[in-house]
C-alpha cells in the first residue's frame, strides 16, 4: 500500500443475505444467514442487510435472531415505501431500515400506474411509520439513474428534510457506465449536501467500476455482496470494492481481507454458486502462474505480475506447469520434490512435460511430473548403459 494513505471514509454496506439471496434458485437456510451475518461481522464489514421482514414469518424469525447476535455492525432490514412493511420490520427488533421507493418515470408509470404525487406521499407516509417505531432509515431511489434530476433532487431534499441517514441511488437497469455514474453522482453532490451512497448492479459488468466511479465523485458508501452475489446479473462484489480502495485509491477501510476466500466459499456453497478460478481477488487463478516469463518473474519478484500478495485475501501462490511452462518453472517445482536438476535435465523435462500438457489439453498435476521424471530417469539410465554395452562390444 502507498505510505501515502487516503484517509478519507468510506462505508461499505453488504446485501449478500437480502440481495444477494434474491438470486434466482438461492435461499440460504436459517443456519446459513445466522452463519453469514458472523462472518460478515467478523471481517468487519460496518453495516448488512440482514432480509425483509415482508417475505413473511420464517423471515422475520432469523431477522429476530441476527439481532439477538448483538454483532458489532449495523444491522438493516428491507422495506418497501409500505407502512405495514415499516410495522413489519420494528416487531423484528432492528433499529435501522432501507426504505425503497421507485423514482423513475418508467416504473412511476408502467410498473404502478402512477405519478410522481403518488410517489412523493408514499415517501412521506413511509417516513411517518419510521418515525413512529423509532427506526432509523435510508432512503433508497430505485431505478434513480434513470429517473428526472429535477424530482429525484426533490426526493433526497425530502429524505435530508425528514432526518434520513443517506440516501441511496439505485443503478437497477445497469443505465450507467462509470463515466456517467461520475457525472451524475458530482452533479448532485453539486446540488445537495447530503451523503449519498451507489447501489450498482452488473448487466454490462461495470457493478464495481460504476461503484468505484461513483466514490471517486463523492459518493461516501456503497453497497456490496460476497462474490457480488445478487438478482440477475449481481452486484459490486466485496471483495473487489474492498481491495480496489486499498490499491487504487489508498483507502483503508480497517477490514480484514485475509478472510475474503474463507467468507467467498462458505457462500459459494450455500447459494450454490461455484467460484470461478478467474473470479477477481478471490479466485483461484489470481495467483497461478504457468507462462514461463510470468512464473520466472513472479520467483524473482512476486510484484513484477502480483498487485498484492496472496495471503492478503485467504489465497496462496501456484506455480502450475503446463504447456506454457518454462525451465525456471521446472526447477522449481522439482526443488519443491526435493530434486536439484542441472539445466539441461530441466529443458529435457520441460520438453515432457509440454507434451503431455497438449496432450491432457491442461495443466500437469505433481505426481504427472514424477511420472515424467521417473520415465525420463530410467531412459536415461537404459540410454547409459546400452553405450556402455556398445563400448564394451
Amino acid at each position: 500500500m502507498n505510505a501515502a494513505e487516503n484517509k478519507r471514509e468510506i462505508n461499505i454496506i453488504d446485501t449478500t443475505l437480502r440481495n444477494g439471496e434474491q438470486s434466482v434458485g438461492v435461499v440460504f437456510s436459517k443456519h446459513e444467514k445466522i452463519r453469514i451475518a458472523k462472518m460478515l461481522n467478523e471481517v468487519g464489514i460496518p453495516e448488512i442487510e440482514i432480509g425483509t421482514p415482508s417475505l413473511g414469518a420464517v423471515e422475520i424469525e432469523i431477522i429476530k435472531e441476527i439481532v439477538k447476535l448483538n454483532l458489532d455492525c449495523k444491522l438493516f432490514a428491507y422495506c418497501e415505501a409500505e407502512p405495514e412493511d415499516i410495522n413489519l420490520a420494528a416487531k423484528t427488533g432492528i433499529k435501522n431500515i432501507i426504505i425503497n421507493i421507485s423514482t423513475s418515470d418508467i416504473h412511476i408509470k408502467k410498473k404502478y400506474n402512477k405519478n410522481r404525487t403518488w410517489v412523493v406521499n408514499k415517501l412521506r407516509e413511509s417516513i411517518r411509520a419510521a418515525k413512529l417505531n423509532n427506526l432509523n432509515f435510508i432512503i433508497s431511489a430505485e431505478d434513480a439513474t434513470r429517473t428526472d434530476l429535477e424530482f429525484l433532487l426533490k426526493i433526497i431534499h425530502i429524505a435530508k428534510k425528514k432526518g434520513a441517514y443517506r440516501f441511496r441511488i439505485g443503478d437497477n437497469a445497469s443505465a450507467y457506465d462509470p463515466f456517467r455514474t461520475f457525472l451524475n453522482i458530482n452533479t448532485i453532490l453539486s446540488m445537495v449536501d447530503f451523503p449519498l451512497e451507489i447501489y450498482t448492479k452488473n448487466d454490462f459488468g461495470m457493478a464495481t467500476a460504476n461503484g468505484m466511479a461513483a466514490i471517486r465523485a463523492g459518493a461516501s458508501s456503497i453497497v456490496v455482496a460476497v462474490n457480488g452475489l445478487g438478482e440477475g446479473t449481481g452486484n459490486a462484489a466485496l471483495e473487489e470494492i474492498v481491495m480496489a480502495l486499498r490499491y487504487l485509491e489508498n483507502v483503508e477501510l480497517g477490514i480484514k481481507t485475509s478472510k475474503f476466500r474463507e467468507i467467498a466459499e462458505y457462500v459459494a456453497k450455500a447459494s450454490a454458486r461455484a467460484i470461478p478460478i478467474w473470479k477477481a481477488i478471490v479466485g483461484t487463478n489470481v495467483f497461478a502462474h504457468e507462462s514461463g516469463i510470468h512464473a520466472d518473474g513472479v520467483l524473482k519478484n512476486p510484484k513484477n505480475y502480483e498487485v498484492f500478495d496472496p495471503g492478503e485475501v485467504g489465497l496462496t501462490r501456484q506455480l502450475v506447469v503446463g504447456k506454457h511452462s518454462g525451465s525456471h518453472t521446472i526447477l522449481y517445482k522439482f526443488k519443491e520434490f526435493g530434486i536439484d536438476l542441472t539445466d539441461k535435465e530441466a529443458n529435457e523435462i520441460l520438453a515432457l512435460t509440454r507434451t503431455m500438457s497438449i496432450d491432457l489439453k491442461r495443466s500437469l498435476f505433481d505426481k504427472e511430473l514424477m511420472y515424467i521424471y521417473r520415465d525420463y530417469k530410467e531412459k536415461k539410465k537404459k540410454r547409459k548403459e546400452e553405450i556402455e554395452s556398445e563400448d564394451e562390444e
